[in-house]
């Protein structure tokens, strides 16, 4: 009998938790959705009054929605793609809709009293938006040489 000792065996590669199924991908599309349908919703509730006092409750579903669907997209698919998605189709949902023009002069983004809803649902969806893409993405891995301390 041989009694050769076996080498021991390369431990496996733990199996990838991160990995995104289809369905997960199918989530990323209906958060996409509700993004252009929320850009929609805002859009349409910019001349938003109660009795003689303007409402600007679309501006602050802008924020909300820009900052959440990112976050719940990225924790789907991680990747940066899945969290700019919903962002991306409400930004071109609005931008495109807010430039067109009926043949009466109406338009969705309206000026004069509004303006500043109007300006508001731009910029502070916008901004959420990207606060919600970039604070979604996890921090970078630190290097192998480097210790933990800060300078």
């Amino acid at each position: 009998m041989d009694d050769a000792v076996t080498p021991p065996r390369a431990p496996a590669a733990p199996p990838a938790a991160s990995a995104a199924t289809g369905l997960d991908w199918l989530g990323v599309v209906l958060l996409c959705a509700a993004g252009a349908l929320a850009g929609l919703l805002e859009l349409l509730l910019v001349p938003l009054y109660a009795g003689s006092v303007i409402i600007p409750v679309a501006v602050l579903l802008a924020v909300l929605t820009n900052f959440v669907l990112p976050r719940l997209a990225r924790g789907l698919v991680p990747s940066a793609a899945a969290a700019i998605a919903p962002f991306l189709l409400w930004l071109v949902v609005v931008l495109g809709l807010s430039v067109i023009t009926r043949p009466e002069g109406d338009v969705l983004l309206p000026g004069g009293s509004l303006q500043w809803v109007s300006y508001g649902l731009l910029l502070g969806g916008g901004l959420a938006g990207v606060i919600g893409v970039v604070t979604s993405a996890p921090p970078p891995p630190q290097r192998a040489g480097t210790p933990g301390s800060r300078r």
